[in-house]
């Protein structure tokens, strides 16, 4: 038996799991790793795989379950209110784009069936790389993440079409260009509308009788064959198998049972991925690249700043923020995994080769590698673009219309964030008869509650004077319940800045966030990671039977010496291997009989200045609270509380 394929699959492995440790250690994007391997062990640098090895298949099955997990996020109702994004946007991108790269290759002296394959190509972007990169953020339901994810459903469409004009441009004498599209139009409408029906009446009855069975393994059966048979089908009529399951996922996506599949499908969609990844890596031509190293690196960034301006410009032309737009085409700038395909297909009918294809590829492949960066720091670029006086007025007359609307609302809370918190906080005031206003950025948390005729209003809460057009100065209080800290600092700071007599109220997840924004001025802090820890340990406490009054009491208790006894805990591996020197954490050291600071007070321990305290103190199976005038003695078991670096720092003292 030939083990060749397997061994070459397992270098493969052993090289990404070390790869990608090391990339994690330094919060640099996976996809960049996994391109890295592909890179290093390409036919054309170290030589360690060889050229006719294929993982191709695999590789495009890892996009099958990426776009199925990101239709789960995008039903039919959502897809139905972003038809502007999907065919108004995406179709003058793809449409604009071609244009520009076309005009400009021909002027170059390329000949017209080779401008067009190749403007084709570069038009469009990875969905790979940009849907990751966006889940990761956390940005897939903000507005850029909804722009760019329009677009790149257009553009899997427009590959189909392409797919199918490329050969029949090649051999025009055999078949109808018109009737070829006729027909890839039918499959595709009668494709969507077959599982639209099995989306509605079939697919839920499947996974209801699969869910009765309790069986974990025939649940993650099903999930993966829902998404490669969509796959499959899509595949037979012609059409993409990544469409395929992302229609698939769209079916799903209204069903009870769409977060259980994504967990069950999450870990093959990674692994696959990563082999997409390197697959793009081996295409990599290193031999070109280093004949033609600088008209390559030319042509990258050319490409990259010519589609950033097009989705720019066309984006803020769509009525879009200026920071919106630019984010959207920072996301969007790159080549993408299409181009090898069509790449391929024109060089099968002898119109493309050589040098001119391996340039393409090399142009795309480094515009893919320079993506994930691109897409993590777009708020760096962001900030750098000052808004200029038309978008100024814009935003002036936006914030126009939602003064007049909430005029007459007075002594309202005004709430920064309608997620599930700002949701559940405004039912409860609504029951009450309080009024309340709210600013998301969410368009289609915008949309369902204005057509329920709640007060809820689309911007930028970080913007003071929309801040000043909800009636801050009127408000009774601000209650802050956004994901991120940062913005929620920046909100906390653009309040204090103005008004200092509102009180603030600001949803966090952790204790070590709430001090900053308690300095920064904000009246209450809740650590929501705390607080349900108290929740629990109530809970826990009555269940084991101790007085109500006591377990209120011991409750109220860490409130007021703000979470005293549940600040800081003990690290786990991944806590080290991704967490900031700005969390802290808990770590246990034991006296030595030799050790320097036995029989010493814990009032005399310094540490070198380093920010280390002690927590509590094991000694004889008793938990110790330290006191002043307490004394080390050997064997205590003492936990030290700090960061990471400044616990090991200190560690030593006590050997």
């Amino acid at each position: 038996m030939d083990f060749t394929y397997f061994n070459q699959l397992i270098l493969i492995l052993a090289l990404s799991v070390i790869t990608i440790a090391f990339f994690k250690r330094f919060n640099i994007p996976e996809s960049l790793g996994y391109l890295s391997v592909g890179i290093f062990i390409g036919p054309t640098s170290s030589g360690l795989i060889s050229n006719d090895f294929d993982i191709s298949l695999l590789a495009e099955i890892g996009v099958v379950f990426l776009l199925f997990t990101l239709g789960l996020e995008f039903s039919v109702k959502t897809i139905r209110t972003m038809k502007r994004e999907v065919f108004g946007l995406g179709g003058m991108q793809v449409l604009l784009s071609m244009i520009g790269l076309f005009g400009l290759l021909n002027f170059l002296g390329i000949s017209l069936f080779d401008s067009f394959v190749i403007s084709s190509a570069l038009a469009l972007s990875s969905t790979a790389i940009v849907s990751k990169e966006l889940t990761q953020r956390n940005e897939l339901r903000s507005r850029q993440g909804q722009l760019a994810i329009g677009v790149l459903l257009f553009q899997d469409i427009a590959a189909v079409l392409f797919l199918i004009l490329i050969p029949t441009i090649a051999g025009s004498h055999e078949s109808s260009l018109i009737s070829s599209l006729s027909s890839t139009l039918i499959k595709g409408i009668l494709f969507v509308l077959a599982m639209l029906a099995a989306g509605k009446w079939l697919l839920p009855r499947v996974f209801h009788e699969v869910a009765r069975s309790r069986s974990e393994e025939l649940f993650v059966l099903t999930a993966l064959m829902t998404a490669l048979m969509a796959a499959w089908i899509a595949h037979t009529l012609g059409l993409s198998m990544a469409l395929g399951g992302f229609v698939a996922g769209m079916m799903l996506g209204e069903s009870n049972y769409k977060h259980q599949v994504e967990a069950d499908i999450r870990p093959f969609r990674d692994v696959l991925l990563g082999l997409f990844f390197v697959s793009v890596g081996l295409m990599l031509n290193m031999t070109t690249l280093k004949a033609h190293w600088p008209m390559i690196l030319l042509a990258t960034i050319s490409l990259i700043l010519f589609k950033l301006t097009v989705v720019a410009v066309l984006s803020y032309t769509f009525g879009e923020d200026k920071k919106v737009s630019l984010k959207a085409a920072i996301s969007l700038c790159q080549g993408g995994e299409f181009c090898f395909a069509l790449i391929a297909l024109a060089a099968q009918y002898g119109q493309m080769g050589g040098d001119i294809a391996s340039t393409v590829l090399a142009v795309t492949i480094l515009s893919m590698i320079i993506a994930p960066l691109l897409i993590r720091n777009s708020h760096l670029f962001t900030r750098m673009i000052q808004q200029n006086r038309t978008n100024r007025i814009l935003t002036e007359h936006k914030d126009e219309e939602i003064r007049k609307k909430t005029a007459h609302i007075q002594h309202h809370t005004l709430i920064c964030g309608y997620g599930r918190v700002g949701q559940t906080i405004t039912r409860f005031l609504a029951q009450e008869g309080k009024s309340y206003v709210v600013l998301d950025e969410d368009p289609l948390h915008v949309e369902e509650a204005g057509h329920a005729g709640d007060p809820v209003f689309y911007g930028d809460c970080r913007r003071i004077e929309l801040l000043e057009a909800v009636g801050l100065d009127r408000a009774s209080q601000v209650v802050i319940c956004i994901d991120r800290a940062d913005s929620a600092l920046r909100i906390v700071k653009a309040i204090r800045e103005k008004i200092l007599s509102v009180p603030i109220l600001v949803r966090t997840r952790h204790f070590d966030e709430a001090e900053l924004l308690k300095r920064a001025g904000a009246t209450v802090v809740i650590p929501e990671v705390l607080e349900s820890s108290l929740l629990i340990v109530k809970h826990v406490m009555l269940m084991l039977g101790f007085a109500p009054d006591l377990v209120r009491e011991r409750i109220k208790h860490t409130r007021e010496h703000r979470y005293e006894i549940l600040n800081g805990y003990y690290p786990g591996l991944n806590d080290y291997l991704m967490s900031s020197d700005t969390c802290e954490h808990r770590h246990a050291v034991t006296v030595g009989e030799k050790c320097a600071l036995q029989g010493q007070s814990i009032d005399n321990l310094e540490f070198d200045g380093h920010k280390v305290a002690v927590a509590e103190i094991r000694r004889d199976n008793q938990i110790l609270m330290p006191h002043p005038g307490m004394i080390l003695m050997p064997e205590d078991i003492v936990i030290l509380k700090g960061s990471s670096s400044a616990i090991a720092k200190v560690e030593k003292h006590f050997s």
